[in-house]
């Protein structure tokens, strides 16, 4: 049986988180419709715009119909917990997320759909499974940029074994297909989670199986309001760490976020993914014989020697 006639038989929800995104959204909501495979229902949640966002969407309900899902919201909530509500609102045995602002290739949803069919026909239904890809960086008028996220962002999406994902997430949210198995063990998204994202791809991890496409299916839009975006790894971004920990070291930043992630992990599903949130109750003189007593293979690493760097001099100045 050929793809295009199997993927008849599948229901697919793809679920969108809206904020001040009048921009570009009518075109995305386009690329999704579009679809080779098209979702049998697109879920929104807009969270409080100020921009027209939500008379915008009010339109477009009535120009797609029923296919074209919002869901009432009268407060800002934060980007995460819009993501769980939608989540939550979904029932279909497969969902995809996306952004507001970027551009679906046809193939995107069909794509991901033959990855996680093929995944389950190896590992079951109910093995929680998580598909994801690269993207390829346009700019604000879709002119290519050369580069591909994971170029840029010099991320390596192999490693993803629950160890490495636990300290480096290379999940980029807009490209997720799951299953759901996942959202059974994930949902709800803990507010202790940093991103959506990273807490998806951590359950999948440790629970089921993470499957990475290195096409790029996806038009991923650079922008001055882009909220996270593909800032790289340049000297700015260097500079801007520096900054943030000379202000005020002893806040942990992103780090002892990453850390708190993982000691929730812990409290929910009662599984260790690294060994740093015990690390770091020691003082800095044990957690270094503590690690000296580790094999070097299972001391704590992240993508490339100056993130890894970056990492132990925080690990041992906070």
């Amino acid at each position: 049986m050929g793809l295009a006639i199997m993927v008849r038989s599948y229901s697919i929800e793809v679920v969108m988180p809206t904020y001040n995104g009048i921009d570009f959204l009518e075109q995305q909501i386009a690329s999704i419709y579009n679809q080779t495979l098209r979702p049998s229902k697109l879920i929104i949640r807009d969270d409080f715009s100020t921009d027209g966002t939500t008379q915008l969407l009010a339109k477009l309900a009535v120009k797609y119909h029923n296919w074209i899902n919002i869901l009432p919201s009268n407060e800002n909530i934060g980007c995460t917990s819009s993501v769980d509500l939608l989540l939550s609102s979904s029932c279909a045995p497969y969902v995809a997320l996306a952004d507001q602002d970027d551009i679906w290739l046809p193939n995107k949803l069909e794509l991901s759909l033959k990855h996680i069919v093929d995944l389950e026909a190896r590992f079951g239904a109910s093995i929680p499974l998580l598909i994801h890809s690269d993207l390829k960086l346009v700019g604000e008028d879709l002119n290519d940029l050369g580069e591909t996220y994971s170029q840029r962002q010099c991320l390596k999406p192999y490693l993803d074994s629950p160890s490495m994902i636990s300290l480096t997430n290379v999940v980029t949210g807009c490209t997720i297909l799951c299953n759901r198995a996942l959202l059974d063990v994930a949902l709800p998204l803990p507010v202790h989670a940093v991103v959506h994202d990273w807490w998806l791809a951590l359950v999948s991890s440790v629970f089921g199986r993470i499957s990475y496409i290195s096409d790029t299916p996806i038009l991923y839009r650079q922008h001055e309001k882009n909220s996270i975006g593909a800032r790289g790894l340049g000297l700015n971004y260097w500079l801007s760490r520096l900054y943030s920990w000379l202000r005020d070291p002893s806040s942990g930043g992103h780090t002892l976020d990453v850390i708190h992630q993982m000691e929730y992990f812990y409290s929910r599903y009662d599984i260790k993914v690294s060994c740093l949130p015990d690390l770091i109750r020691l003082s800095r003189f044990h957690r270094l014989t503590s690690l000296l007593n580790t094999p070097f293979s299972l001391w704590p690493c992240k993508h490339g020697i100056l993130r890894t760097l970056a990492f132990y001099f925080w690990f041992f100045r906070f």
